[in-house]
């Protein structure tokens, strides 16, 4: 549902039932007009006519075209959230396990960024966008805080905070990782992931690894 992303105009938010259909048929409505010609085609008035309202009628509930990719861009981080979860549901016993269980998530992210073009297309021709820039950023951090608090036993406490920036860094490396690879062929794509994760089990031995506990004594 639009929220108003940090340091970034108000977009309301419905409460209504008969608001938050109207707020779905807008975002359905960009959602097609993007599938057909891309974010750039992407207008006001266009946005308007495709779902049948009035141009004030989206001005209710959106400022401007950008509050609403960044409302796009949310809808589907949040479903890549959802299923996040669902990998994250069992905690880790070793940060061996939770190296594959990143590298899952990163699969996942992938195959999201292959299987919807509307949103891969947002992604790439919005990149300087500060609303889109927001909802990805915050996407991160919560990827982050998501893994660490099914891991954080893995850690050592005095190393709780090095623990997270290192996986902030693996997270973002992950995502920038998939996005470039989506963009590719299939074939090649698939390598570029394989290479990614290459990259990624090898800086996880450098950076998450050494912050464990010693003498495999990482569960309590």
């Amino acid at each position: 549902m639009p929220k108003k992303a940090s340091g970034q105009e108000s977009v309301r938010t419905p409460v209504q039932e008969r608001s938050q259909k109207r707020v779905a048929q807008i975002l359905s409505a960009a959602r097609a007009i993007i599938e057909r010609q891309g974010a750039a085609g992407l207008k006001m008035s266009t946005i308007a006519a495709e779902a049948d309202v009035s141009i004030g009628s989206i001005y209710q509930y959106f400022p401007n075209k950008s509050a609403i990719i960044a409302a796009l861009a949310e809808q589907v981080l949040g479903a890549n959230t959802r299923k996040n979860m669902e990998v994250l549901a069992k905690r880790p016993a070793s940060l061996v396990q939770l190296s594959h269980i990143t590298t899952e998530l990163l699969d996942q992210y992938y195959r999201l960024l292959r299987n919807d073009p509307v949103y891969r297309d947002i992604l790439t021709g919005h990149a300087s966008d500060k609303k889109l820039l927001t909802a990805d950023q915050d996407d991160t951090v919560a990827n982050r805080d998501h893994i660490f608090a099914m891991s954080n036993h893995l850690f050592r406490a005095e190393e709780h905070e090095r623990a997270k920036m290192a996986l902030l860094m693996i997270v973002s490396f992950g995502g920038a990782a998939a996005a470039i690879a989506a963009d590719c062929c299939e074939d090649e794509g698939r390598r570029a992931m394989e290479d990614a994760k290459a990259m990624l089990f090898a800086a996880w031995e450098v950076s998450i690894l050494p912050l464990g506990h010693k003498h495999g004594a990482s569960d309590k």
